[in-house]
């Protein structure tokens, strides 16, 4: 029995270092992708172009029988390309700023002792998001499906502009201004007017930090926002094997939204899209964020059989 226990002790620390090491290296990945994105931006910023860009939300079209689409609503401006892509570096920035300075930073991470029991953070929910996306991938590939790729746009569009308006277009419009429409619901059903106007004023906060935990309304508007996601993206340009990899990803990103907020959800889909413009990412960064992933995963999974166990082993010691 004490070899047995001081082996599942070393697996316990190997899994968490590995953890750690995956959350410090998603850290600089972040810092990396976002010199990466004002590269990008700065290159756009050069060139004599006046893009007509819209700004965009998914909708559902009842006409065509429940099926995902895209509303553009206005136009900005001449040169609206080149305002959009400054107003998504400045969410990105004020979102990399937040993930490392907040009460879950990657530092405090690496310092805890314990990150495999825990609550789990942005982090977390990120590498648990990559090794399902992972296992999906290896499945077609067993499979011998090749799914359609279409040919991607510059990556500024990608890397900057991507994040901010489709989690403004899935995650604000599919889940938060649902959310807030509760909350206010609630309040006028106890016809309380100092709650009504206090949480009229926590809109802002919500928005940008989130509602702190999950409860069954907000998983209900996760998955439907995620089936929109991912179904928009079956229509644009992939083919229906992305809706599984979108809708996990648009579960992933939804439950970030509700914990953490608008930004947050931001900075999650900027770092998931920035992959595959940084160098060796796939590759090393893929490998080590794919063991870490499962490794969360599979602790979240058996959480309660393990801390079960350890207090046994506690109390017999």
């Amino acid at each position: 029995m004490k070899k047995n226990d001081s082996l599942l002790k070393k697996v316990a620390k190997i899994a968490s270092i590995l953890g750690k090491i995956s959350i410090l290296a998603l850290a600089v990945h972040i810092i990396i992708a976002c010199a990466l994105g004002v590269m990008y931006a700065y290159d756009i910023f050069l060139k004599e172009i006046s893009t007509r860009y819209p700004f965009y939300i998914l909708i559902v079209n009842f006409k065509s029988g429940l099926k995902a689409d895209i509303l553009s609503l206005f136009f900005f401006v001449d040169n609206e390309l080149k305002i959009f892509v400054f107003f998504s570096l400045v969410m990105i920035f004020l979102a990399t700023i937040r993930f490392l300075l907040a009460e879950e930073n990657p530092l405090e991470l690496f310092k805890a002792k314990n990150i495999l029991m825990g609550n789990y953070s942005f982090s977390h929910i990120f590498l648990i998001i990559f090794a399902l996306e992972t296992i999906y991938s290896i499945i077609i590939i067993i499979l011998g499906i090749t799914p359609h790729i279409p040919i991607l746009p510059h990556p500024v569009i990608v890397m900057v502009i991507a994040p901010v308006e489709e989690e403004i277009a899935a995650r604000l419009v599919w889940i938060g201004i649902p959310l807030i429409i509760v909350d206010l619901a609630k309040d006028l059903a106890r016809f309380s007017v100092t709650d009504l106007t206090r949480s009229i004023k926590k809109i802002p906060k919500k928005i940008i930090m989130g509602w702190g935990e999950t409860n069954k309304i907000s998983i209900v508007l996760t998955l439907i926002s995620a089936a929109i996601f991912a179904q928009v993206h079956v229509k644009y340009g992939w083919d229906i094997w992305k809706f599984p990899s979108a809708f996990i990803a648009g579960i992933g990103l939804g439950m970030v939204f509700v914990k953490y907020g608008l930004l947050s959800s931001i900075l999650l889909h900027f770092a998931w899209n920035s992959i595959m413009y940084i160098p060796l990412a796939n590759t090393v960064l893929g490998l080590l964020y794919f063991i870490a992933g499962l490794i969360f995963l599979i602790t979240r999974i058996f959480k309660r059989i393990l801390v079960k166990n350890l207090e046994e082993k506690e109390t017999t010691t």
